[in-house]
């Protein structure tokens, strides 16, 4: 994907989530140390929610790192 239609997609984004976006942007980006629990919950229309939970573990900070630094072909 062209990196500037990314952009676009994302400001879409955070112009119709903006409590979404601020979310992410003060909890998720300012980094996650060992130990964090990440819940979430999906609620499908009709249906009840379904809850799913992570401990972040130092493998998992790990694999993270090494997504964020795979550079574009």
């Amino acid at each position: 994907m062209n990196p500037f239609a990314l952009l676009g997609v994302i400001k879409q984004l955070e112009n119709a989530h903006p409590k979404a976006a601020a979310f992410v942007r003060n909890e998720l980006m300012t980094g996650l140390p060992e130990g964090t629990i990440l819940e979430m919950t999906v609620t499908k229309p009709g249906m009840s929610p379904r809850t799913a939970n992570i401990k972040i573990t130092q493998e998992d900070l790990v694999a993270l790192d090494q997504i964020k630094n795979i550079k574009p072909n």
